[in-house]
């Protein structure tokens, strides 16, 4: 009896975290699609300026319960005292200020990114860096790390795993930098690099990326947390992509393309050997 009521408890308990993800999924893309189309047509208007903020935070709380759906422990693993939302929340907290905390280093030093200032498009700011900007170094290593390659639990096995985040991390900034520079999300102070961009941007986002990504606790997704984060990173770099294209960015365009295949290539790989019976961990 007692075993049955926990199964239909942890039943009950995927069930609302089936809906929390069709739900954060249905926000997120219906807010990104209208914010899209705006760019792309008239303009974002001044009275939903607030909405670029607001994507930063539907970005990272939907890449947040995909992490937390892949944590779902197995029927095998259900009667286990572990506390998945708990360690998934202080990995965030623990992105969140290092973002942060990086982000500020930054803005008033110029390390490790190079010199550059933000508007306030992307909302208030907390010492000359807006608050959301934790949110975004939450969503973009979150949907990194959703579509790394396998992971061991040893150390050599962690660290090799944070390179892959790092990889997809600043290939997603390859995109997104230029194209939210050109639209006045933030300004860079210096010349030359990749479309005025220094290039000890990118070698401090992997580096970031990889770092940070050590806090997510390590599991092994189920087919449909890979299919949903590779969908999650594809949509992202083709919206970054089409800015790009509108603003004449060709270079960030055709590494968009790429970042959408490789993905895609990396995702279907690592199905294909679950399909074999070999694990992918996230």
């Amino acid at each position: 009896m007692i075993g049955e009521l926990g199964e239909y408890a942890a039943t009950e308990k995927i069930s609302m975290l089936d809906r929390t993800v069709r739900i954060s999924g249905i926000v997120f893309y219906f807010w990104m699609s209208i914010g899209l189309t705006l760019m792309l047509t008239f303009g974002v208007p001044n009275m939903l300026g607030f909405s670029n903020a607001l994507f930063l935070v539907f970005y990272a709380a939907y890449a947040f319960v995909l992490l937390r759906l892949a944590m779902e422990p197995t029927a095998a693993e259900a009667r286990r005292p572990e506390r998945p939302l708990l360690r998934l929340t202080l990995g965030a907290v623990g992105i969140w200020l290092g973002g942060m905390g990086i982000e500020w280093s930054g803005v008033h030093t110029g390390w490790p990114f190079g010199g550059y200032h933000y508007s306030w498009i992307l909302g208030p700011h907390l010492f000359g860096v807006p608050i959301t900007l934790g949110f975004a170094w939450i969503a973009v290593i979150g949907s990194s790390a959703l579509i790394a390659g396998p992971g061991r639990p040893t150390l050599p096995g962690r660290l090799w795993k944070a390179v892959q985040i790092g990889t997809w991390t600043v290939l997603i900034d390859f995109v997104l930098d230029p194209a939210a520079a050109s639209r006045g999300f933030w300004h860079w102070s210096g010349e030359g690099g990749f479309y005025g961009i220094p290039w000890s941007n990118f070698g401090a986002w992997f580096g970031v990326g990889a770092i940070l990504s050590l806090l997510l606790p390590e599991r092994i997704p189920s087919r449909r947390t890979l299919q949903l984060g590779l969908r999650l990173y594809q949509f992202i770099l083709l919206m970054f992509g089409l800015i790009a294209l509108q603003d004449g960015l060709y270079g960030p365009v055709w590494i968009a393309a790429a970042g959408i295949v490789l993905s895609e290539a990396r995702v279907r790989y690592d199905i294909r050997r679950e399909s074999s019976g070999v694990s992918c961990a996230v």
